[in-house]
């Protein structure tokens, strides 16, 4: 599964055979779930595949509101409960204070995986 960004939607890209799920971007879709929903429905469908595996999430958004922030967070936690270890990399822009901290606030609600927080120049020109 990937889908493109465009203008407030990120690029996502499930990539089932590596295990890594992948949102980068700006996430403030008008109808939020019309955006995630088949995000999570994939996930779903993919969740044995998941089990006992080590997933990886890298997010690197440049803003994100408060109902993304919801989806994100439900995303995770329903791979955390799937999977025997989750990696997560969040990348920032180093001089983001905000997406620093809400970096920080995720890696406290899921102090059983591996979080990275990673400063970086521009998301834009991020490869991942």
């Amino acid at each position: 599964m990937e889908i493109h960004a465009h203008l407030n939607k990120p690029y996502v890209k499930l990539d089932k055979e590596n295990c890594i799920i992948t949102f980068k971007g700006k996430s403030y879709p008008e109808h939020p779930s019309n955006f995630y929903d088949p995000i999570v429905e994939e996930l779903n469908k993919c969740s044995e595949h998941m089990e006992g595996e080590i997933i990886t999430i890298n997010l690197a958004l440049e803003i994100m509101n408060s109902v993304s922030t919801k989806y994100i967070y439900n995303i995770i936690n329903y791979i955390n409960k799937s999977t025997k270890e989750l990696n997560i990399n969040w990348y920032y822009e180093a001089d983001d204070d905000d997406m620093k901290e809400e970096g920080y606030m995720f890696e406290n609600s899921f102090k059983n995986s591996n979080f990275n927080i990673i400063p970086i120049t521009d998301i834009n020109t991020l490869l991942i």
